[in-house]
């Protein structure tokens, strides 16, 4: 089991693999999609790891918010009460998530408020 499900869109990988790294080295375990393998049935195994993960970090930014991918996903942490949304551009985000405190991360990863880093990080 993952600590971490992270959602995201593809075309955000450059900016989301630091991330991914920055997770890590805080001693968390992150399932991604960079984790499957050739042959396996993605959505299965999207749809196990994110009922078993602790939380669901979801990456918002101009892709992600069209990515119906990802408002499924964010909508199934937002029903297990296990999401932290996360904001890579100022987009207008899906109805269904206004209600929820995004972190502004909107300079990953160059540089990022520590106390944005810290409640994220707590919030795991």
């Amino acid at each position: 089991m993952a600590d971490i499900f992270l959602s995201y869109s593809r075309e955000d990988l450059e900016r989301v693999t630091p991330l991914v790294a920055a997770f890590e080295r805080e001693g968390f375990s992150v399932w991604w999609d960079g984790a499957l393998h050739p042959g396996e049935r993605f959505e299965e195994s999207i749809d196990r790891e994110i009922q078993i993960a602790k939380c669901v970090v979801v990456v918002w930014s101009s892709a992600s918010v069209n990515s119906q991918w990802v408002k499924n996903e964010a909508l199934d942490g937002a029903d297990r009460d296990a999401l932290i949304p996360i904001l890579f551009e100022p987009v207008r985000l899906p109805v269904a998530f206004k209600q929820h405190q995004t972190s502004d991360f909107t300079r990953w990863p160059i540089s990022v408020d520590t106390g944005q880093y810290s409640r994220v990080i707590d919030s795991i």
